[in-house]
């Protein structure tokens, strides 16, 4: 099912407050400069990255659409699952 523009943009919205509040906690921890420049600018294309894929996978043919966010989704569980393994190890 192709997204609706109101759709895409709620979407993109919560994007961007995450994206934001991870921000903000970068910058509220003591670290250095350098590292909290690194953090943000991975945030920043990590954000990016999520959004363009999305696009993406909206502007192609929707016969493959399903697929390719199941596949999509599976890559992002894939990271979420290493997160939860790092945080049972602290």
């Amino acid at each position: 099912m192709v997204e609706s523009n109101s759709t895409r943009k709620k979407i993109k919205a919560e994007e961007k407050v995450a994206a934001n509040s991870l921000r903000t906690l970068v910058y509220s921890i003591v670290m250095s400069v350098e590292d909290k420049v690194v953090l943000e600018d991975m945030i920043n294309k990590l954000s990016q990255e999520a959004d363009t894929m999305l696009d993406i996978i909206n502007d192609i043919p929707k016969t493959h659409q399903r697929e390719l966010l199941l596949g999509y989704k599976m890559l992002l569980q894939s990271g979420i699952n290493a997160v939860d393994r790092r945080l049972t190890n602290l």
